[in-house]
């Protein structure tokens, strides 16, 4: 056997050099037989390459995410801005028909002349058959306006004419020409206008409840009780005994027109009545309707509050 044994090219090698390493040298386009080991070492760093570009997308896509979150946020916004301006001009346009379809059926407001509020026509709102009924009441109203002034003036010249405790019925009497005014214009004057242009039991019922208040208060106003602000009979014959003529006159006139308010009231009451109970009307009609009307009410508060909180918003 002839050759040194350890001249074998599988001996040559260092058994303690890195594998991986020595991969890593050996060209890929040398050796064909190193094809695998070029391909494992390809696929490494294509790995390697390909988790970089992950990170790197991930790391930008992630403030592109917030600036359009960003932007979508502030659309949002817009939209429902738009959205809400859209909704109140819907409701001003809903309003401003409403108000002029009013105007077509009834016409514009004329009552009160000087500062009008409402709208009020007779030949126009109530039955041919029962405007002079509502006419009569009417003209009641208005002499009851000028019963209340007439009695402030007699009652400030009982105060003029040193009649007892007459500072307390002027005072008193000049309270009544603005709250009588008002209450018995809205408490059973437009009430009964109501119940014979809607034909309504609650309305009657209203008008037969404080109308029948307003006949006990001219009864009292017509007796004429010191320091109740009346110019009735009682404070008349004072004046008169103290020889004040031009007082005691216009206690006369007062006295007569509380006299009158209590006559033609009640005459009227009668008749209203009258006409109520041939209509059919009836308690439990009146209840029920009473009773839808506040329904609605409620119904509109709510939307109103409604439309006000989404404004605010």
């Amino acid at each position: 056997m002839s050759g040194n044994p350890f001249d074998h090219n599988d001996y040559n090698t260092n058994p303690f050099a890195d594998s991986n390493q020595i991969q890593a040298d050996v060209p890929l386009t040398e050796h064909a037989g190193k094809a695998e080991v070029g391909q494992d070492y390809t696929s490494y760093t294509q790995y390697s390459d390909n988790q970089s570009s992950v990170y790197q997308t991930t790391s930008t896509a992630a403030p592109s995410n917030s600036a359009d979150d960003s932007k979508n946020a502030a659309k949002a916004a817009e939209l429902r801005r738009r959205e809400e301006e859209l909704a109140a001009r819907e409701r001003e346009i809903q309003a401003a028909q409403a108000e002029a379809e009013r105007v077509r059926t009834q016409g514009k407001n004329n009552f009160p002349k000087f500062y009008p509020l409402i709208y009020m026509s007779i030949p126009a709102e109530i039955p041919k058959a029962h405007q002079a009924t509502v006419k009569s009441i009417y003209i009641i109203w208005l002499a009851l306006l000028g019963t209340l002034g007439l009695n402030f003036l007699a009652c400030m010249l009982m105060l003029f004419a040193g009649i007892p405790n007459g500072a307390a019925d002027m005072g008193v009497s000049l309270g009544y020409c603005f709250t009588i005014t008002a209450a018995s214009f809205l408490l059973w004057y437009r009430p009964v206008y109501n119940a014979f242009m809607k034909e309504m039991s609650m309305y009657y019922y209203f008008y037969f409840i404080f109308c029948g208040f307003h006949l006990l208060f001219s009864a009292y106003m017509f007796l004429g009780f010191p320091s109740t602000g009346s110019a009735g009979l009682i404070n008349m014959i004072q004046v008169f005994n103290g020889s004040h003529i031009f007082a005691g006159i216009l206690c006369v006139f007062s006295t007569a027109l509380w006299l009158a308010q209590a006559c033609g009231g009640a005459f009227f009451y009668l008749k209203v009545h009258r006409h109520y109970n041939q209509q059919g009307h009836t308690f439990d009609q009146a209840k029920a309707q009473v009773t839808s009307s506040a329904v609605r009410s409620e119904a509109v508060r709510n939307a109103a509050w409604s439309a006000a909180t989404t404004n605010r918003v």
